[in-house]
């Protein structure tokens, strides 16, 4: 029988964060097209989530423009996305962490991976000293996957966040260099 860290370790290696390309649109649209993964995302990330939005999405994802957005890559099937968004001014220093998973894959490890790779990528490739993301307070989930990556809870704002009818507190993660 394999030990949970064999699962774990073969688990990273199938997980591949990679560049949008064309081609990734009916994967994109097979797992963001879900109420339940746009739930806590911005209203930029729109539901029903369309053919036409995933086709907009990858052309602005490969323009790269003070951000890095990747497709997350399990088994060749793009099952998620993450990015980073880096700031400007006086907050140059630091960049914004997002992501979604397709939700036939949630529970399962793969995004605290994804963050983790994703932490090391930002930190190497955008001249930053802190990550950031900000969580709806009603979203556990995205709270445990930061913090089992490492983050770690630096505040809350309070009924910061408006979605669906619904007024929320806003959770901020952070990870210092």
């Amino acid at each position: 029988m394999n030990s949970n860290k064999e699962i774990i370790n073969t688990l990273e290696k199938n997980i591949v964060l990679r560049q949008w390309q064309e081609g990734d649109e009916y994967d994109l649209v097979k797992y963001a097209n879900n109420e339940s993964v746009s739930k806590y995302l911005m209203d930029s990330f729109p539901f029903p989530y369309t053919h036409a939005d995933a086709k907009q999405w990858i052309c602005f994802a490969k323009q790269g423009i003070d951000a890095c957005n990747l497709a997350i890559v399990l088994e060749g099937e793009v099952i998620g996305g993450i990015g980073v968004k880096k700031q400007i001014d006086v907050y140059r220093k630091s960049a914004e962490l997002g992501f979604w998973l397709g939700e036939k894959h949630w529970n399962k490890g793969i995004m605290t991976i994804a963050v983790r790779q994703m932490i090391e990528i930002a930190f190497e490739k955008l001249n930053i000293i802190r990550l950031f993301a900000n969580v709806f307070s009603d979203n556990k989930a995205s709270a445990s996957v930061l913090e089992k990556a490492g983050f770690e809870l630096e505040g809350t704002l309070k009924s910061a966040i408006y979605k669906n009818g619904k007024t929320m507190d806003q959770l901020v993660y952070t990870i210092i260099r």
